[in-house]
């Protein structure tokens, strides 16, 4: 989740009536990311807009569009959003890095684990303390962006919780709710990792143990709960891929075409992965517990085993290792499910119980 409301509420109005403007209209071009509805649907209206918009009173109402029927809580979660995740102000562009999705490449010694006080800084010092640390050049791998107070928007979550008695039957609601519930737990995978690096340089094999178990049971519960709406599925994506082919060797290449799209296009070597792995990475139900869960894992079996035999951490048998898994991967033919399960404020609730409630303020 990512955005600038108040740019996208202003600049379009304020290029069209500047001086010299050859601005006919506005157009957008999604590149099938598919994400973020909220951003999409001011700049659709900005279309009809011939001034700036009081963006804060556009959210007031945006609840009541999206779901149908006003809830205050659910009014009071969209202007934490609106203040917090999409308010980035800090220059920098979301390119979703987080560890999950976009797993380091690199060996642990060379991972800052500065981040993990991040979040205390943030709300001590501000955002602009927040920002130089953010652009220290001490990480040889790219850094999850993380720009707003994680205590913030899980209380938003917990106030989308307060309002599923009302809401569950809307399905623009159970989107939204496994989004957030989404987001908010891939930024606290982004800690538990730190948290495990951190314990492998302080060699605690046990913590390192635990915390590795716990990040995979994490990404486990995250795919149950992606698995709840039709929007947040693997499984379509292939079979569209597929529908399109006209024999069988076709079909087959198709389906490789949308594996490889999503995880790593194929110019790797066996030691040397693409440089646009995870460009196209995907919070979707199959593609966390069958790719990038069992990636997690080879990594962390790494860092056991280097601890258990006290040698350097082998950073050329992780990139083999996984370098394989993945285009063994994309040559797949497994079936992924194109019709959702599950009841998504009840997986919401327990996770959010069972990850976040010590994080709420």
């Amino acid at each position: 989740m990512y955005g600038v409301l108040d740019v996208v509420g202003s600049g379009p109005a304020e290029a069209r009536i500047s001086d010299n403007s050859t601005m006919v209209g506005v157009g957008m071009s999604m590149e099938g990311i598919e994400q973020n509805p909220v951003v999409y649907d001011l700049m659709s209206e900005m279309a009809f807009q011939h001034s700036p918009v009081d963006v804060k009173a556009w959210i007031d109402l945006y609840s009541r569009r999206r779901y149908g029927r006003f809830v205050q809580p659910m009014q009071d979660a969209w202007n934490i959003l609106y203040r917090t995740i999409y308010n980035c102000t800090d220059g920098a562009y979301d390119k979703n890095r987080d560890v999950i999705v976009a797993f380091p490449d690199v060996d642990p010694k060379s991972i800052s684990t500065q981040q993990t006080v991040l979040n205390y800084i943030h709300e001590q010092y501000g955002k602009g303390y927040l920002r130089r640390i953010l652009a220290e050049p001490n990480d040889s791998y790219d850094k999850p962006h993380l720009w707003y107070s994680t205590s913030e928007v899980i209380h938003a979550l917990k106030l989308f919780l307060e309002s599923g008695n009302q809401l569950s039957d809307s399905s623009t609601y159970r989107y939204d709710l496994i989004d957030l519930t989404r987001q908010a737990l891939a930024k606290y995978a982004n800690e538990l990792f730190l948290d495990a690096i951190e314990a492998y340089k302080l060699d605690n094999l046990h913590a390192v143990a635990h915390l590795s178990q716990k990040f995979l049971g994490l990404v486990r519960d995250m795919d149950m709960l992606l698995g709840c709406h039709d929007g947040f599925l693997l499984g379509p994506w292939i079979e569209s891929a597929k529908r399109l082919a006209q024999d069988e060797d076709q079909e087959r290449q198709f389906e490789w075409n949308a594996r490889t799209q999503i995880t790593m296009w194929f110019d790797n070597t066996v030691e040397e992965a693409s440089l646009l792995r995870d460009y196209g990475n995907k919070y979707w139900s199959g593609l966390l517990r069958d790719y990038y869960g069992p990636r997690a894992a080879i990594y962390f079996k790494y860092l056991i085993e280097s601890l258990e035999e006290g040698n350097s951490f082998n950073l050329r048998a992780w990139r083999r290792e996984w370098i394989k898994l993945t285009n063994t991967w994309q040559s797949r033919r497994n079936v992924f499910s194109v019709k959702s399960t599950g009841d998504a404020l009840n997986v919401s609730q327990w996770l959010f119980e069972k990850y976040l409630q010590s994080h709420d303020h």
